[in-house]
């Protein structure tokens, strides 16, 4: 790759010239300037940016740890802070943990856990990133996020246990209100939820915000209308027929893939989702359009959430007004398809 050193040497000129010239400072005339930069174009010159904004004292770029980019909500989440980036002009480095590709909970494999995100940071540190994004599989907290002295730190779709981090994710709660709403306002009143495991924050946010919306609409909350799932196709299979045995006419499956799991039993047995049984899903997975029927469920703003936490971070670097701490929330939608019907 050609330097500065060798576009001196075809032009005639020192390499401070060709500084000036290739930074926009000015002070040569327009013969040098256009032979500089026509002889930069014919060797393919690219300028070395971290060379540069050391010399400058200044960043236009960022670091992003994800905890595994196969997981789902990475991929649009990560699309979302790149988009920004450019909006904004600034570039990022990727880390990949690969946590669920390798099986390791940054609980139960603390000490691993932490070397590789240590080995994450260490590497965008040593890339004089202006800061940090780290990205979860899931909403969780963040145990283990390495000091970083002066360096600003945003946690996207998960948050951290120090305070002082600001975290950007989507209302879980909200979004259990919404669908269990959304199918009281079509008329069903005996509504099942299937949940995910128990240790899970979006079970637990999500069943809030079902049993809330039941409440402000009269309904007496009904512990046997409510099972317990493993996020699994098969869960959901398994477990609707307990909730047709106790009358449901419609069911909220906490995600989209234990919701196919229960179109798969109402087709094996004759039962119309859309028709006799309403079913609304979460995650908008891809699934949830070639089925059949085609899934209504509730889309999560990952995209949104790249964003927003690409801006607070830039505006953090840059010292601009930004959220200093704490959890910003943004809404979902649901999206709405065959599977579900007014009565």
């Amino acid at each position: 790759m050609a330097n500065m050193k060798d576009i001196a040497v075809r032009a005639n000129v020192s390499v401070a010239t060709v500084s000036k010239v290739l930074n926009g400072l000015g002070g040569s005339s327009q013969e040098t300037t256009e032979l500089v930069l026509s002889i930069a174009k014919e060797l393919n010159y690219r300028p070395n940016l971290i060379a540069r904004n050391l010399k400058k004292q200044q960043s236009h770029s960022l670091g992003i740890i994800t905890e595994d980019i196969t997981v789902f909500n990475t991929p649009s989440i990560v699309d979302g802070i790149g988009a920004y980036c450019e909006d904004r002009g600034y570039h990022y480095f990727q880390e990949n943990l690969r946590l669920h590709r390798l099986g390791i909970d940054p609980i139960l494999d603390k000490v691993q856990y932490e070397k590789i995100v240590n080995d994450a940071v260490d590497f965008m540190m040593s890339m004089q990133v202006g800061g940090l994004l780290y990205i979860g599989n899931h909403s969780h907290k963040v145990l283990s996020i390495p000091a970083t002295k002066d360096t600003h730190f945003v946690c996207a779709y998960c948050s951290s246990t120090d305070s002082s981090v600001p975290s950007v994710l989507y209302d879980d709660k909200k979004a259990g209100y919404d669908v269990a709403k959304y199918l009281i306002d079509a008329g069903h009143k005996s509504i099942g939820l299937i949940t995910g495991p128990p240790g899970s924050i979006h079970t637990t946010n999500r069943l809030a915000g079902y049993q809330e919306a039941l409440y402000d609409a009269g309904i007496p909350y009904n512990p046997r209308l409510t099972v317990q799932g493993d996020w699994n196709r098969d869960s959901g299979y398994m477990l609707t027929n307990h909730l047709l045995k106790n009358g449901v006419t419609a069911i909220v499956s906490q995600n989209d893939l234990m919701a196919i799991g229960i179109i798969d039993y109402c087709n094996k047995n004759d039962i119309v989702v859309g028709r006799d049984l309403a079913l609304i899903g979460f995650d908008n997975r891809e699934v949830s359009t070639v089925c059949r029927p085609t899934l209504t469920t509730v889309e999560l703003p990952l995209y949104e959430i790249g964003q927003t936490a690409a801006a607070i971070l830039i505006d953090k670097i840059e010292g601009r007004p930004s959220p200093e701490s704490g959890e910003v929330l943004l809404d979902c939608t649901i999206i709405e398809r065959e599977s579900t019907m007014m009565i």
